[in-house]
């Protein structure tokens, strides 16, 4: 298996099948003229060398993806025939579905519930981050904010029109009447990505990384962003087997030489207006780097002739995908309060309760001061920007206090026995 130990950092040569051109843009949060370094097809770049500039949320790709030659393919096939859904997630609230043909996805539930919780509060959530981007763009010019996808049309499972359209699109096993909601699908890291991350943290056997490869469900690759955590010698010795969901810790990132500390500051403007804006626990919520489609500064010139008899104008299609932090999955969050009560009883245990995306102090405690600085700032403006009054404006301090005061009472703190579940 592939270790930490084992994995080769060095300047040793390795071959790689390149299917795809990754243009690295450093992108102005103040959306000037990007400056653009291109990463041949036949680089000589070594995995850990690509994955160190590409799992950044300053950069855009331009790729010839399959995901983006899908898309292009089920468009001009949607003319004839209708595509069917694809499972491209598996999680405890539900299952996700790409929609071919379209940056869309379904999510369809198990719990009415939860799965209507997860549709609220993600818009919620999304309307929070759309509200206040531009005072915190203004604050902090040289982060990206975190995006949170919108939600789009919701679907009981009493929903008998849309189930007699819909029904065997979906997936044998998957044919349930169960509700569901249409949302922006968090596009997956590009392949040259995606291989690299095989190469590094998979078995290091030619056949088991050739048909890790080859798994289709490999395509649907989104990196969890754990901060807190670094491998035990158990999951170094482990390795990996799926790139659904990818772990990416601490101590990996510090290998690939990634920014830390740029994710840690833009995952605490993240928490920030999930708490503070969106007024949103956050429990079990995620982060995750993932792409979008965009056109940047290239954004083509839309047809617009009306002098021409009307006639067939195809769609124009992006090739572009810009890496962002997202976060998502609100289905065992609440709403709360902006009250000391609230604070100590909801916000601590969800940040507590989490899977390790937040920095800890006893992790590394630089990494630590640093996101609490900038969530203090950012949770600052918010606040500041809504009128609230002096205790109110004490409350993130509070929050924070609270979290290193339970953690230091708690070093063997369990998550799962915290994360408790929405109403």
């Amino acid at each position: 298996m592939s270790s930490a130990a084992q994995r080769d950092f060095s300047g040793a040569s390795h071959s790689t099948t390149e299917s795809e051109g990754i243009t690295r843009t450093l992108k102005s949060t103040r959306l000037t003229e990007p400056t653009t370094e291109t990463l041949q097809e036949e680089s000589e770049e070594l995995p850990h060398q690509i994955l160190k500039r590409a799992l950044s949320t300053k950069y855009i790709i331009s790729t010839t993806s399959s995901f983006a030659s899908r898309v292009q393919r089920a468009v001009l096939k949607s003319e004839m025939e209708r595509k069917d859904f694809r499972t491209i997630g598996l999680g405890s609230c539900g299952t996700v579905f790409e929609i071919p043909g379209t940056e869309l996805a379904f999510k369809k539930g198990t719990s009415e519930p939860g799965i209507w919780q997860d549709f609220c509060l993600t818009n919620r959530v999304h309307n929070a981050v759309n509200h206040i981007r531009t005072n915190l763009q203004e604050a902090f010019p040289y982060a990206t904010i975190p995006r949170t996808p919108l939600c789009h049309d919701y679907y009981p499972a009493d929903d008998e029109k849309f189930w007699s359209e819909n029904v065997q699109r979906f997936p044998a096993g998957h044919r349930t009447k169960q509700p569901l909601f249409m949302v922006d699908r968090i596009l997956p890291l590009p392949q040259r990505i995606r291989e690299n991350l095989i190469e590094l943290y998979f078995d290091e056997d030619t056949e088991v990384q050739q048909d890790a490869k080859d798994d289709p469900e490999n395509k649907d690759c989104l990196v969890r962003v754990y901060l807190g955590e670094r491998e035990t010698i158990r999951q170094q010795s482990a390795g990996y087997d799926t790139l659904r969901n990818f772990p990416l810790r601490l101590n990996m990132m510090e290998d690939l030489e990634i920014d830390v500390s740029e994710l840690a500051k833009e995952m605490a403007i993240g928490l920030a207006i999930v708490h503070w804006q969106g007024q949103v626990d956050g429990m079990d919520m995620e982060f995750v780097l993932g792409s979008s489609a965009t056109w940047d500064g290239e954004q083509p010139t839309g047809y617009d002739d009306d002098s021409a008899r009307p006639h067939r104008v195809g769609a124009i299609h992006s090739k572009r995908r810009a890496m962002h932090l997202w976060m998502f999955d609100f289905d065992k969050a609440t709403r709360f309060e902006l009250t000391k009560h609230d604070v100590d009883t909801k916000l601590v245990s969800a940040f507590l309760g989490n899977d390790p995306y937040y920095p800890r102090p006893h992790v590394d405690e630089g990494l630590w001061n640093e996101f609490c600085g900038v969530y203090l700032k950012a949770s600052e403006l918010i606040l500041r920007c809504k009128g609230v009054d002096e205790v109110v404006k004490g409350l993130p301090q509070r929050f924070l206090d609270e979290v290193l005061r339970v953690s230091k009472e708690h070093e063997d703190w369990n998550e799962e026995d915290n994360i408790v579940f929405a109403d």
